[in-house]
């Protein structure tokens, strides 16, 4: 059994949230879905005489896609660090256990035993293992946890081969 303690910080959540934001699949198809918006709205309220015009139209859309996506994820982090505090089960200490059966964790007055059914992927973010649960939830390791690199990449490697069992 493989296991690790440390302490969760602010710093940590968002360092890993901002490394999700290119990840997620949703992201995209907000932003997708946005300029197509953007892009009927302007062909809708200002008809396009040229081929110059519609390129400009599309650039403009894509443009305010990106800047109404950068906005809205921005708001959404800020939201979620300003409503994270001390009291808050994802900050403070953790210890992980891998197992056979699962991973077993301990946070404050919680403590979870997590089956690798109930785990969606194990991956490594930005100097971080991610365990990414079925539905919306993670949980975060950092490498400042470890006493090396490789023990780092040996618990990581540890748990996608338990997952993968």
């Amino acid at each position: 059994m493989m296991q690790v303690t440390v302490d969760i910080t602010k710093r940590d959540v968002f360092l890993v949230s901002l490394a999700m934001i290119p990840r997620l699949k949703g992201n995209w198809i907000f932003m997708g879905v946005l300029a197509l918006a953007i892009f009927v709205l302007v062909l809708v309220t200002r008809t396009p005489d040229t081929l110059y015009s519609l390129g400009v139209a599309a650039v403009a859309a894509l443009g305010g896609a990106l800047g109404g996506g950068l906005s809205a994820l921005t708001i959404n982090v800020a939201t979620m660090l300003f409503k994270l505090d001390a009291g808050n089960p994802m900050l403070g200490r953790h210890h992980y256990a891998l197992t056979d059966t699962g991973l077993e964790l301990r946070a404050g007055k919680q403590d979870s035993m997590l089956p690798w059914a109930s785990i969606a992927s194990v991956r490594r973010l930005s100097g971080y293992i991610v365990f990414r649960l079925n539905g919306n939830g993670v949980f975060l390791l950092p490498r400042r946890a470890f006493s090396s690199g490789e023990a780092f990449q040996a618990f990581w490697r540890q748990a996608c081969a338990l997952k993968g069992a």
